[in-house]
């Protein structure tokens, strides 16, 4: 009895982890599941839609630079790379015009140093085209961690697929960090 509970314990944090590397649900609206996962193979993404007699679309865009975790959504995915002290996120839906799942969100957060100058998270609807930023910066004046008011842009990007994401995350971070900037030098000069 206190081996088969005992094999049961080691299993279960690896069937956990296995799950987290595949979701399977349905995405295309037809009631029949579909499935992304991290291809063991050369470590693309990859999903595969009922709709589409479930063919293999890879997107070798996300850096496996980090663990990549998938979640569910209202009407998609998201996946998730989380790293040391940052990580990103991006969010899928289907778009039945197109048959290909469409990026309409990112997400991404930072620890920053030690200090946790730079810390704080922001997000991008681009569906609404809107950036949301909540960020901190360490005031070496007051020798403490401030977090900034709420930034709130607008942030635009042309439609954008899982199966051609280019340089959309660069692009979003280059913008990202810009705000932060302007709005810390902002906050600096009162």
């Amino acid at each position: 009895m206190f081996s088969k509970k005992f094999l049961l314990l080691l299993t279960f944090p690896t069937l956990i982890f296995a799950q987290e590397k595949m979701l399977s649900a349905d995405f295309d609206g037809d009631n029949i599941r579909d499935k992304v996962y991290l291809d063991p193979d050369n470590g693309a993404v990859v999903y595969q839609l009922s709709s589409q007699k479930f063919k293999k679309v890879s997107s070798n865009q996300f850096e496996d630079s980090g663990e990549i975790f998938f979640d569910k959504t209202k009407n998609g995915f998201k996946v998730k790379l989380n790293q040391m002290r940052a990580g990103y996120a991006y969010q899928f839906r289907y778009e039945k015009e197109t048959g290909k799942m469409r990026l309409i969100g990112m997400e991404r957060y930072e620890f920053g140093p030690a200090n946790n100058d730079g810390s704080g998270e922001s997000s991008v609807n681009l569906l609404t085209n809107t950036y949301i930023g909540e960020w901190n910066y360490f005031d070496n004046n007051k020798i403490k961690l401030v977090k900034m008011p709420t930034i709130k842009k607008k942030m635009i990007f042309p439609k954008t697929y899982f199966d051609n994401l280019g340089n959309v995350l660069s692009t979003y971070i280059d913008k990202d960090v810009q705000y932060y900037l302007a709005e810390k030098k902002r906050l600096y000069k009162q």
